[in-house]
């Protein structure tokens, strides 16, 4: 298992220059031709979101006051519920309303020809077991994963099998290739 506090995520800016992100984890680690992509974004004002052909998304806001995603010729997609996994397609385009200003989210993004991803948010002490991938990220609240600590804001990368108990809320996500 791998530990990654907030402070080591790599800053960078969106594919489409409108806003800012920070890299958790990727496969492969590096370049826009990842598998998946682990990471968290901050949106400061109504743009659009980056394209992404071939690829899934899991949006969760963790802060702020929501937003609504309108997905062109499919409709809007409500995320005004902190902690709470919104999945879309990345390859439809998609206009960002803020609901009541600036909110960060953390972002899962798959390559739908390569990996398939569940997610869920965790309050409580919970055992995963999973062959590929897991994802972690405490998204409010100190949590534990196999006996080592996350602070609100840290990530860890895990495969096989985690023990999780957590203060707060707790994103978690299993990674499976297609």
């Amino acid at each position: 298992m791998k530990i990654i506090r907030h402070h080591e995520f790599r800053e960078g800016r969106w594919r489409n220059g409108m806003g800012m992100s920070w890299d958790i984890a990727s496969d492969p680690t590096a370049g826009e031709d990842f598998g998946w992509r682990f990471a968290t974004a901050r949106i400061d004002a109504d743009v659009p979101f980056s394209v992404y052909p071939g690829v899934d998304r899991i949006f969760t806001l963790f802060e702020g006051g929501g937003l609504d995603l309108d997905l062109e010729e499919k409709g809007t997609l409500a995320c005004h519920r902190l902690y709470v996994p919104c999945p879309f397609p990345c390859d439809v385009p998609t206009r960002c309303r803020l609901r009541a200003g600036p909110c960060r989210a953390l972002n899962l993004f798959t390559r739908r020809e390569s990996w398939s991803a569940a997610a869920e948010v965790v309050m409580r002490p919970t055992d995963i077991a999973h062959e590929g991938p897991i994802l972690l990220f405490a998204l409010c609240g100190a949590a534990e994963v196999n006996g080592a600590a996350l602070a609100a804001g840290d990530a860890a990368v895990a495969e096989g099998r985690v023990s999780v108990s957590t203060q707060g809320s707790l994103f978690t996500a299993t990674l499976s290739p297609v």
